[in-house]
């Protein structure tokens, strides 16, 4: 008869054998082998939190912060529009979301990383620390050693959906899919993305579906049912009260949920929607991703980043890096608002954005956005989910001579709901420009500080460092306490 440790050994492989491959990886990376810290949720208003992460950087004077007191030359062409509240106003790109300002807190004296680089802001808004922390800094910016927030909250407080990860992008895109890391913590608290390609997954495609939950040639449903039965067996035995085999049964009874749930089948597909939730959210990439979004979020997954770049066919262009081709994000140096070719760096290296300025752009935002408020309201999930549309950086408040807008990193907005966000509120102040921050001046650190509390997380607590050493959740970040009820 085999020793214990000898099943041990077998029960291991047999475990390792079945996973690798059904995800790109092994299950039991995906899913933690380790019981999720206790923590006491203190003054907790957030259940869930949803990121709607809009790449590129959202010009703050075109949106949530218009200045029609601007220099003539320099000003957006759109002037402001009243909203649902008296006395605050949002540009004319924004009718949908206007009819909603009841709802949101509006940040305008975010700043970004004095860097004022893409991947720099990105990084620093997914993990609350900067991107050249003296601590956790890496040889790159994509082996930051600090965790990102969603990994952190996955760790501390699971997730209550327990057949899908805790930290789910959706579907993953670009810069997100740079920066982001598990940092210190163990990988299986990383983002699980839903798509497979950086650029151009198109949500909204009739074939669209989660690709990593294809199971490998041969391994049908018969088969993974069959293979389930034998770990059952497997747990029957003698040394299935060990508390490692105990670990690994409870996990891998997880990762089967993940490949043959239909629950989870349901949460990805937009089967059970019907026509008017799509038409209401869009049918196209943004709209189907926040949807997607809101799907997540119901289903309990706890922290979920909608991360979008609209992909080039729906504007019937070609690809970034391809002559007159496309890149779906908001960074427009160039022909911000002209709906044509301009010239300038970006199509000197084939990545002009002709075509898609902020104006043809914005539609789309306003109408998903707005969507996803009603929609969270109707189904009673706003007062329990915060949301939180943000960017990595402003729009510089002159216009350059290819009448672009370049980065900006002294002034940004930002737009958050639910979770006993106020709404109505307008936080902070930047001076007749958009160009710099005159009152309660905000960063990535507050702004992970803030999520942090939201979520009831006791951040003077401190984290820990696998070799024990506490450390803080954010790099001196205070809680926008104007965000509490």
């Amino acid at each position: 008869m085999p020793s214990n440790s000898q099943f041990n050994l077998s029960r291991r492989r047999f475990l390792s054998g079945i996973s690798v491959g059904v995800l790109g990886y092994g299950l039991a990376d995906l899913l933690s082998l380790e019981a999720v810290a206790a923590v006491q949720r203190r003054g907790a208003q957030a259940r869930n939190v949803l990121v709607l992460y809009e790449e590129g950087g959202v010009s703050q004077m075109d949106t949530w912060d218009p200045k029609p007191e601007a220099p003539v030359d320099h000003r957006s062409p759109f002037p402001p529009i009243s909203t649902s509240v008296p006395g605050i106003q949002f540009t004319s790109l924004m009718p949908q979301i206007a009819r909603h300002a009841d709802k949101l807190s509006v940040v305008r004296s975010m700043t970004s990383t004095p860097a004022a680089g893409h991947i720099e802001g990105c990084l620093e808004f997914l993990k609350g620390y900067r991107h050249d922390s003296p601590a956790f800094q890496g040889t790159s910016l994509n082996s930051h050693r600090f965790p990102d927030i969603g990994a952190v909250v996955t760790e501390l407080l699971g997730t209550d959906c327990p057949e899908l990860p805790g930290y789910v992008f959706c579907p993953g895109a670009n810069l997100p899919n740079f920066v982001n890391n598990t940092g210190f913590l163990h990988r299986s608290r990383a983002a699980w993305k839903l798509g497979t390609k950086s650029l151009g997954e198109n949500v909204a495609a009739p074939d669209w579906h989660v690709k990593s939950l294809n199971p490998q040639p041969g391994l049908d449903r018969r088969r993974m049912a069959s293979r389930r039965d034998l770990l059952h067996e497997l747990d029957d035995s003698p040394v299935s009260a060990e508390q490692i085999a105990e670990a690994f049964s409870k996990n891998y009874a997880h990762a089967f949920d993940l490949l043959t749930s239909p629950r989870v089948q349901s949460v990805l597909s937009f089967e059970g929607e019907s026509s008017a939730t799509r038409d209401r959210y869009g049918r196209d990439h943004r709209g189907m991703s926040y949807l997607l979004g809101r799907k997540l979020i119901e289903a309990g997954v706890r922290f979920v980043t909608v991360t979008v770049i609209q992909p080039s066919e729906l504007v019937g262009r070609l690809n970034n890096g391809e002559p007159q081709g496309a890149f779906l994000n908001w960074d427009h140096h160039e022909g911000i608002y002209r709906n044509g070719p301009c010239g300038g760096p970006q199509a000197m290296n084939n990545g002009e954005r002709y075509g898609l300025p902020h104006p043809v752009m914005m539609p789309s935002l306003d109408r998903s956005f707005s969507a996803l408020l009603e929609d969270l309201q109707q189904r009673g999930l706003l007062d329990e989910t915060l949301v939180c549309l943000i960017t990595e950086m402003g729009r510089t408040p002159r216009l350059n001579k290819w009448q672009g807008r370049d980065h900006w990193a002294r002034a940004m907005s930002m737009a958050f709901a639910g979770a006993g966000v106020p709404g109505g509120r307008i936080i902070g102040q930047t001076d007749r420009e958009a160009a710099d921050v005159i009152e309660r001046r905000y960063t990535p650190c507050d702004y992970a500080e803030t999520l942090y509390r939201k979520l009831g997380i006791d951040t003077e607590q401190r984290l820990k460092m696998p070799d024990g050493r506490p450390i803080d959740f954010t790099e001196g970040g205070r809680p926008i306490m104007e965000l509490f009820s």
